[in-house]
């Protein structure tokens, strides 16, 4: 997301910023008003850094009000509730994005791929692509991977079980307001202690993201799903901190 803004004011696109509610989702009414003159719509669902994903009656009728092209970005898809993909069938505007960075574990592969009608994808193919093909091994690396995708369909449950149960237990602690996530981290607000949590943890040898102000909240940590040992781990430090 932070490259394609980058890109948007290289080239002096404007882009439409909707504020966070206070539990860090977006208000799609709000959005739908907002996007009116704009001609492209770029969402990415679920969201980084949040983990928030839009309901999917809200997207669709998002998709159906709008006349230009709306590209929804599922980075983190494979850990989310649903996709859109299927949609574009039956919605020539729609684009969805996708990648083998996240759930495959892939990022230095730098291998994505959207679904789209013809239409998109022959422009991408004729004019887009070039001069950017891709290359022979990283081809090869991701056929590969997709041969073992229920090596990463059983380990994304696994992502999401524990998921819930990083969510469930930060939130006993009345320190921290931990937000709903659809992606394979957990973003939480710890407040004037985010600083003193996040030296605690990189103490003991524990790797956070510590982003700050997001929205109205001030104190935002974020925790990206490990194996359960290593979540255990994070837990049993965050208990031992604040107990």
């Amino acid at each position: 997301m932070v490259f394609f803004e980058e890109r948007c004011k290289l080239y002096s696109i404007p882009l439409i910023t909707i504020p966070f509610t206070d539990d860090m989702k977006l208000d799609i009414k709000q959005f739908i008003e907002e996007s009116k003159n704009a001609d492209i719509l770029y969402l990415d669902s679920p969201n980084n850094p949040t983990g928030f994903q839009f309901l999917k009656i809200d997207l669709q009728k998002l998709i159906k009000s709008f006349d230009g092209l709306i590209i929804i970005d599922e980075a983190y898809g494979e850990f989310s509730d649903y996709s859109l993909s299927s949609l574009v069938k039956t919605q020539s505007n729609l684009i969805v994005v996708r990648t083998l960075s996240k759930s495959f574990g892939m990022a230095g592969l730098r291998l994505g791929y959207f679904v789209a009608n013809k239409k998109f994808t022959d422009a991408f193919l004729n004019v887009l692509q070039y001069p950017y093909p891709l290359s022979t091994i990283t081809i090869e690396s991701g056929i590969l991977a997709l041969e073992k995708v229920n090596l990463m369909e059983n380990a994304t449950k696994i992502i999401k079980i524990e998921r819930q149960r990083i969510i469930e237990t930060l939130k006993k602690f009345d320190t921290f307001e931990v937000f709903d996530s659809k992606a394979n981290f957990v973003l939480f607000d710890a407040h004037s202690s985010y600083k003193r949590v996040y030296s605690a943890l990189t103490e003991q040898g524990i790797s956070i993201r510590k982003l700050g102000k997001i929205g109205n909240h001030e104190g935002c940590l974020r925790v990206t799903i490990g194996t359960k040992e290593m979540n255990s781990k994070f837990l049993l430090a965050i208990r031992d901190l604040l107990g």
